[in-house]
């Protein structure tokens, strides 16, 4: 046949060949064959091809012209083949504006996956005409339809230019404005779709709209949680307002769990303002212990000193499960030095000062001055009046400053040991000798006011539970002069002497002889001389 090298290639579409139909379209496309002919052939090739066939052809037709093509290709808008449908629409997309009476026009009868279809052109397409288009066929949508559509619409909001986002916007509430008595109420479908629109505008004008849906109990929560969702849009670049961070913490607290989960995601999606943490506090109270975790969770992940402080709170003032989460979400938080010293410094509750404490102390070492002088004046202030509470608060003082807790605590013993009760004092200083930096003087000055009160009975099992003793076997150990400080300690009586040598002859320690010794010498004619003399003759070691 004779013929332009188009023509013959043209023909090559009716061949009895696969391969030959899908080479000539791909070759026709290639060369941007142009042309009546061309077009019919390729116009009737769709109707009796395959899916790989099909779909070449229709991106010959996108790129050549498809609008002479459009009785042929808006039926395969709705081909089972996902790839088909995919190229359609970008062949019908290629012919502009003029396809929208035609996209309208199949809207009314489409099927689901069409619709899809004809909803992705409309979006792509975008442009004031489309956009009302597409809007004015949710009104016949169902919700994933619409859902879709919406979605499909997204990449052309966000392109579209200032001018094009402002028609956009205004578009979208009209849809959302209340319902009048001329005016019947969207659909949720609807309504959902259009506010999902209206957060990829990210666009602040939307957020009036935004926070009326949001916060409106007389919403649906399916309308309510996808304000919530849109809010995160609007919001990416920008610190949200006080009605927004009230709708949030609203929905976020209420009965309806995924309304809440869809406002928590909010919440902690987006950049808080300042303050808005304490804000947080009551809903880390709500009964629903995963809430409360969620927000323990975001606090413990925002970096500054409001949300460490409102988990200190946590500590302090909530049930002891929310309290061992808010010290696990401080476990890391340097920054949260300041107010757990704070709360540490004033709490009476045991389990709860053990809790700070045990945050603290990694950071231990860091504290300043003041800080210490703090804790250090709570320990001795109840030490002093013998309350509870200080132990805490000193284990944190001693890892930071060993000497600086045992320097104070020696200056309260000081100050406390010749007051009433004597309990007191000798409180303070088994605390001292319980610490690395006790000295000797310390050790035999606690076992000195240990005896002074001991019962002194010379029994096997009562003398085994005798701290004083333990003290003073303690002492001979680390090679202290026990016999010379007890011979010089005005506070130690013959009595006591007799007790200990006994114990220590018992043991068969050479100082145990010498106390005895010296009860015998400064006992004279007395009883507890006696005493000493037959317990040394009974040991053999009497002179």
């Amino acid at each position: 046949m004779a013929g332009s090298p188009i023509d013959r290639i043209t023909r090559l579409l009716g061949s009895d060949a696969p391969d030959r139909r899908i080479a000539a379209a791909i070759v026709l496309g290639e060369l941007k064959a142009r042309g009546p002919t061309v077009i019919k052939a390729l116009a009737g090739a769709l109707e009796d091809a395959g899916p790989t066939l099909q779909r070449h052809v229709l991106e010959a037709l996108g790129v050549i012209g498809a609008r002479r093509a459009l009785p042929q290709i808006l039926p395969l808008l709705a081909a089972r083949d996902a790839h088909v449908r995919s190229a359609a629409v970008s062949t019908v997309v290629s012919i502009g504006d003029a396809v929208l009476p035609h996209i309208q026009g199949r809207m009314v009868d489409a099927g689901a996956d069409e619709r899809r279809a004809l909803d992705a052109v409309l979006a792509r397409l975008g442009g004031r005409a489309a956009f009302t288009a597409l809007l004015a066929g949710l009104e016949d949508a169902d919700e994933d339809e619409a859902n879709a559509a919406a979605v499909a619409m997204r990449a052309q909001v966000r392109a579209a230019d200032g001018k094009m986002r402002r028609s956009y916007l205004t578009q979208l509430q009209r849809v959302l404005v209340p319902p009048t008595k001329k005016k019947a109420p969207a659909s949720v479908a609807v309504t959902k779709a259009a506010i999902k629109m209206l957060g990829y505008l990210e666009d602040a004008r939307a957020l009036p709209l935004l926070h009326k849906y949001a916060a409106s109990k007389k919403q649906p929560a399916a309308v309510r949680q996808e304000a919530l969702i849109a809010l995160r849009f609007v919001h990416k670049s920008s610190k949200p307002d006080a009605k927004t961070v009230n709708a949030l913490i609203a929905a976020a607290a209420s009965e309806d769990r995924s309304l809440a989960q869809t406002a928590l995601i909010t919440l902690a999606s987006i950049d808080l303002p300042a303050r808005t943490e304490e804000r947080l506090h009551p809903l880390i109270g709500h009964p629903e212990l995963d809430r409360a975790k969620f927000i323990i969770d975001m606090l413990s992940h925002r970096p500054n000193a409001e949300a460490a402080a409102q988990l200190v709170r946590v500590i302090v003032d909530h049930d002891v499960r929310r309290a061992t989460l808010a010290a696990e979400g401080l476990s890391s938080r340097r920054d949260a030095i300041g107010p757990l010293v704070k709360a540490l410094a004033t709490s009476t509750d045991r389990e709860r000062a053990r809790m700070l404490a045990k945050v603290i102390h990694p950071w231990a070492g860091e504290l300043k001055p003041a800080q210490r002088k703090k804790l250090l004046a709570v320990v001795t202030e109840r030490m002093a009046k013998g309350e509870h509470g200080w132990q805490s608060p000193f284990d944190i003082v001693d890892a930071a400053n060993p000497k600086e807790a045992a320097k104070a605590l020696r200056a309260l013993y000081d100050k406390l040991k010749r007051r009433k009760p004597p309990e007191r004092a000798t409180q303070v200083l088994r605390l001292v000798c319980k610490t690395e930096q006790a000295t000797n003087d310390d050790r035999y000055q606690l076992a000195s006011r240990l005896l002074a009160t001991s019962p002194k009975n010379t029994s096997s099992a009562s003398r085994r539970s005798d701290d004083a003793l333990r003290e003073l076997e303690r002492l001979l150990r680390l090679g202290f002069d026990v016999a010379a400080a007890l011979r010089k300690d005005r506070s130690i009586d013959l009595d006591a002497l007799y007790y200990v040598g006994f114990h220590l002859i018992e043991a068969n320690h050479p100082v145990g002889e010498d106390l005895l010794h010296v009860v015998v010498k400064k006992g004279g004619r007395r009883k507890i001389a006696t005493m000493a003399r037959n317990k040394l003759k009974l040991t053999g070691k009497a002179s």
